[in-house]
């Protein structure tokens, strides 16, 4: 009989920074340092469009203030901040926000002018709704912003925001962890209940929650879904494949730009694995790791054992709440209704701000030598509790492998972040707090050591979970169409190296020609590869509409985020951003306030005349310049009026226009020696072609003085 192996994982994730779940606050508009996180979210609700590999969301919620707290007591008005959290393939393109019976749309612009133009304290006036992004961290999660102005007293405000996402491919259904982290918080009462509505006749199961009402609409030809709603209540969506037989292409064209979205099942080959076990442990103190949660651990680990595992390999999961919790009595064979069970009976929980490792090793050990003979062990730990001399390390951790059985294997990820390095004498080494309690028991038992410092939870979770598992190495898609060619494809959920056998590979494309189109799948093994060929014909294809466009220069964005961001990287990523409406960390969404100045200027007595007025700088007169642009903001010409006193005249009086980044876009010569009120009319084109939305200078300059104003274009 063959001798098999236990995996046992033990997870001691200590810390957290709440970096999975969303933040709702307000605060007085010029001081944000005050902050009440009392802020109610009245309803929110979800509309999901299954869009082949991606996924459309729209987030709508109704937000109030009560204005009880005592240092909001006596305001009518505040401003509003919500603070989450998206994945960093998530494509957002739009943010609405209800203004009394209007709906506003928002103006896309760069990040600095947006920020500027909402929240410029100079003015009277301030504008009601901001969207911002941050650059993705290392574990691939974007912080996102979101302010509106004002919240007032006895009234509710409403907004929404459109995003795409790809989903999480199975060997049989595409999968979407739903944002209800984010519609919830330890410091926020959040919402009690998530409307969702799934716009497909395909009926989705939930994972994760047993949903208040379930109704399917014969009206929207969609299913609509109660959920309710706690701290860490992790909800999962699964529902069909669209690919049939090998794959699924669908195309779209718009203009002269046609685009497609393609899905197919690798070259089949035979799996040559050795079954493994897995005891997984988690023992999570909140209060510890920077930049990672317990939570995203869980969902990133769940989210590798569905790839990497197959129903030859069997696991267990244990997490140490305030008490010690079991996805299952025994090891269950990894299917992915397995799986799905284990992580629903252990996700639905908050972590303690304590360790059980003692406790966990326990059980663990007693749980092992109940059922195999020999164990595999991997542990993922952060804690920083064990503060003993070296020598009184190296006795504890052979005492730790003395709990197990001769000849396991313990293998150790330090997750431990936040400590100082401490210095080694015996070694003359700097290392973290444990490394050498843990090198210790790693090196006795012939396993392997990972520190969280150097590499991401996700890379490390690859590492371990694909050892002793066939998989591609690389994975190649070449496509040739019978007339023309494709260019400038992505891959979606890129694996890293890591392609199972079994999971369909999805790509975006851009491509000029017609079908039919041929396609190679080819995947290396090792020093072997393997090739699968397929022809797509136009009875094959499923229209596609514009978010399918959208979703490829969303993924040339991810692409180019991943590059060094040197200047002609931003500008290219900006260009993208402002001409398709995609929110980048260079961009932002601004929702100007209706019919009023938009807070860059000073109010006139004329409110209809737009005038920047200001004494030359090396003049010691009290002669003026005077400088004037109309309409401002523009949407296609800009008239700038300008009248020269005779002292400033001279044969040398320019009128050019800077972008934000200090380019010269466009530039007029004027005749120096001309008396009076002069006109020129700019069409907001550089070298005659139209240029994007955004903040322009307008510089007005002679010999030896210089006038700027601010213009800015809207289309």
């Amino acid at each position: 009989m063959k001798t098999r192996i236990v995996t046992l994982i033990t997870i001691l994730l200590w810390g957290i920074n709440f970096a999975l779940a969303g933040d709702f606050c307000v605060y007085e508009a010029n001081y944000p340092g005050v902050k009440d996180y009392n802020v109610r979210v009245d309803t929110a609700s979800l509309t999901i469009l299954p869009r082949g590999a991606y996924i459309e969301l729209d987030l709508e919620l109704t937000i109030s203030y009560d204005f009880q707290s005592w240092f909001f007591k006596n305001y009518n008005e505040l401003e509003f901040l919500w603070q989450f959290n998206l994945p960093d393939q998530a494509v957002v393109t739009d943010f609405w926000l209800w203004y009394g019976d209007s709906i506003l749309k928002p103006t896309i612009m760069d990040k600095w002018t947006a920020e500027l133009l909402f929240s410029e304290v100079s003015s009277s006036v301030r504008n009601p709704g901001l969207l911002i992004q941050s650059f993705p961290d290392r574990e691939g999660q974007v912080a996102h912003s979101l302010r509106i102005y004002p919240i007032m007293r006895n009234e509710k405000r409403k907004f929404k925001i459109h995003y795409l996402l790809p989903a999480r491919p199975t060997n049989e259904t595409l999968r979407l962890w739903l944002p209800t982290s984010q519609l919830t918080s330890r410091r926020s009462p959040g919402v009690d209940s998530l409307k969702l509505v799934f716009l497909s006749n395909q009926k989705p199961s939930l994972i994760g929650v047993d949903p208040g009402y379930e109704l399917y609409r014969p009206d929207i030809n969609g299913w609509e879904f109660k959920i309710g709603l706690d701290y860490d209540r992790f909800v999962e969506l699964v529902y069909p494949t669209p690919i049939t037989q090998k794959y699924f292409f669908s195309s779209y064209a718009d203009s002269n730009e046609s685009f497609y979205q393609l899905a197919i099942y690798p070259p089949d080959v035979p799996q040559q694995r050795t079954p493994r076990n897995f005891l997984i442990l988690v023992d999570f103190n909140r209060f510890n790791t920077g930049g990672l949660d317990g939570e995203l651990v869980l969902l990133l680990l769940k989210e590798t054992m569905q790839q990497a595992l197959s129903p030859q390999d069997s696991a267990n999961i244990i997490v140490s709440y305030d008490d010690l919790t079991y996805g299952a009595d025994r090891l269950l064979a990894c299917s992915e209704a397995n799986l799905d069970l284990l992580f629903e009976n252990v996700l639905q929980r908050s972590f303690p701000s304590y360790s059980n490792f003692q406790v966990l090793m326990a059980a663990a050990a007693n749980f092992v030598a109940n059922r195999y003979d020999s164990t595999d062990i991997i542990l993922f730990t952060n804690t920083d509790e064990i503060s003993l001399s070296t020598s009184s390390k190296e006795v504890l951790a052979d005492q730790v492998i003395a709990m197990l059985l001769p000849g396991t294997k313990i293998h150790i990820v330090d997750l431990e972040n936040k400590s100082g390095l401490v210095y080694n004498s015996q070694y003359s080494q700097y290392e973290t707090q444990l490394q050498s309690f843990f090198a210790r028991i790693c090196y006795q038992s012939a396993g392997n050591l990972f520190f969280l410092r150097y590499h991401s939870i996700k890379n490390i979770l690859a590492a371990l979970f694909y050892e002793m598992v066939s998989h591609f190495e690389e994975v190649e898609v070449q496509t040739r169409f019978a007339s023309g060619y494709a260019y400038g494809k992505h891959f979606i959920a890129l694996h890293e190296g890591y392609y199972p056998f079994k999971f369909p590979i999805m790509q975006t494309g851009r491509f000029q020609g017609s079908l039919p189109l041929d396609i190679t799948v080819l995947g290396k093994i090792q020093l072997q590869k393997v090739i699968d060929n397929f022809t797509i014909t136009d009875q094959d294809v499923i229209p596609g509409v514009s978010s399918l466009k959208t979703t490829w220069y969303g993924d040339q964005i991810h692409q180019l985020l991943k590059k060094p961001q040197i200047n002609a990287t931003i500008l290219d990523i900006m260009d993208i951003s402002l001409k398709q409406n995609i929110l980048t960390p260079y961009t932002g969404f601004l929702i100007f306030r209706p019919e009023e100045n938009h807070g860059y200027q000073e109010e006139e007595d004329d409110p209809n005349k737009r005038t920047n007025v200001a004494i030359s700088e090396d003049d010691t007169s009290t002669e003026i310049i005077e400088f004037e642009a109309y309409p401002n903001p523009f949407n296609e010409v800009v008239t700038l009026n300008f009248t020269v006193p005779i002292t400033k005249n001279s044969a040398k009086i320019s009128l050019a226009i800077y972008n934000y980044l200090g380019q010269k876009v466009e530039e007029f010569r004027i005749d120096g020696n001309l008396i009076g009120r002069q006109q020129i009319t700019w069409n907001a084109k550089h070298s005659s072609n139209p240029i994007s939305s955004g903040v322009y200078f307008a510089v007005l300059s002679g010999s030896n003085w210089k006038k700027t104003m601010k213009l800015v274009l809207i289309k």
